[in-house]
């Protein structure tokens, strides 16, 4: 048994100690996945009255060898996961956080056992390395012995557990999870990540994905750099935000504002290079108050908003053509006049909306007709005094609003 001790200030621990649940876990699935782990697993084991008693994230990586283990658990920040480098075997993008991984499992609970079973020239050996939070920096390492018949892999146990713990239980957490993996699980589909018996999926969540290239762009200090954005779009309602990414797509910060457009959900992906510089500065939370940070959000959410107008366009058109085929759709044949044509655009634009509401798609066919006969008969009598009324329902965009009075003008 040995007892090693790590050379940095307290207070710096304690800050790492602190990080939210979801990133703690997220880290430790990162850990998991940079030792070439195809399997993690995240456990969530409960106590006789139901409650979260302990957190178990196992793997079927490579285990941490004991000489590597003693070294990398006394030195923070010496990693040898640098970024842009690749594993061994696999030769997967490294997600290289300098170590800073195992202090943040202290966020999840006040005790953290790692058991690893690794491979040696004598077959395979397995220790256990111990850390509490009353003593951070402080481990106890139990001497190698042999593991006949075991797993190879890590296995991370908490215990001690917050009783908050079990709010990030459950589907919802599931899907926060695979907002953080899910381009690394896209790039590496032999990858599996189960979190509380749920198998992390985004392949069958997607709707759809986009690329975009953002281009150039000039720091406060005059630095070019590039910047990429993926958006995903996903079949589970609900879900959207920015993740602030590194060029290879790992998430390093979540943006707190979030942009609602009304029918789609999604998650975009801003990655740069220069992001990771802006997290290793401390910069990424200040959001908008850093230059850099909002220039790059600022460009992100245009092409966002350009995404979505786009994709709105399209279903929109989409919806209409099944109207007019399933005989829902009031108007037949072309339009005849530029009123007319003005009219059905405005129409478009309630009707479309009116359809997302979750009552309206849930009624019959025939009462559906009834609702837009009366919709293209309020539409001819009074055009711009629809926006209050579907404002109260609908709560139309400021965009569509505009769109209607400036429809409406040309009417007149």
């Amino acid at each position: 048994m040995k007892t090693i001790t790590v050379q940095v200030r307290d207070d710096h621990l304690e800050f790492l100690s602190r990080a939210r649940p979801l990133a703690a876990i997220a880290e430790l699935i990162w850990n998991a996945l940079d030792a070439e782990a195809t399997e993690v697993r995240v456990e969530f084991i409960q106590n006789s009255l139901g409650g979260v008693e302990a957190i178990r994230i196992r793997d079927n990586g490579h285990g941490l060898y004991i000489d590597h283990g003693l070294v990398a658990f006394k030195n923070l920040g010496g990693s040898w996961k640098e970024e842009g480098q690749r594993t061994a075997t696999r030769k997967r993008i490294l997600h290289g956080k300098h170590g800073k991984g195992r202090f943040r499992a202290f966020a999840l609970g006040n005790h953290v056992e790692w058991v690893s079973v690794y491979d040696s020239p004598s077959g395979l050996y397995t220790y256990r390395i111990t850390g509490r939070a009353e003593s951070l920096g402080e481990f106890e390492v139990s001497d190698p012995a042999p593991a006949p018949g075991g797993a190879r892999g890590m296995s991370v146990e908490i215990a001690d557990v917050s009783p908050q713990m079990a709010a990030y239980r459950g589907i919802k957490a599931a899907q926060d999870v695979t907002d953080v993996f899910a381009l690394y699980m896209r790039q590496y589909p032999e990858v599996h990540i189960v979190y509380d018996q749920i198998p992390l999926d985004p392949a069958t969540a997607e709707d759809r994905v986009a690329e975009y290239d953002l281009g150039e762009l000039v720091t406060e200090n005059g630095k070019r750099i590039h910047a990429k954005l993926t958006i995903v779009e996903w079949l589970i309602p609900g879900k959207r935000g920015i993740f602030l990414c590194n060029e290879s797509g790992f998430a390093l910060h979540i943006a707190r504002t979030r942009l609602l457009f009304r029918g789609f959900s999604y998650t975009a992906y801003l990655k740069s290079a220069y992001i990771s510089d802006l997290e290793r500065e401390g910069m990424l939370q200040l959001e908008d108050l850093s230059a850099d940070v909002k220039q790059l959000l600022d460009a992100a959410r245009t092409r966002m908003r350009e995404h979505f107008a786009l994709r709105e366009a399209e279903r929109a058109a989409s919806l209409v053509q099944q109207w007019k085929e399933t005989g829902l759709y009031p108007y037949d044949g072309a339009s005849s006049t530029v009123d007319e044509e003005s009219e059905r655009r405005i129409f478009d634009i309630y009707a479309t909306h009116l359809n997302q509401l979750s009552d309206f798609m849930s009624i019959s066919h025939r009462t559906k007709r009834l609702m837009l006969r009366l919709v293209q008969e309020l539409v001819r009598a009074e055009p711009t005094r629809m926006v209050r009324v579907f404002d109260e329902i609908l709560s139309l965009p400021e965009d569509k609003e505009e769109e209607i009075a400036s429809l409406a003008e040309a009417e007149e």
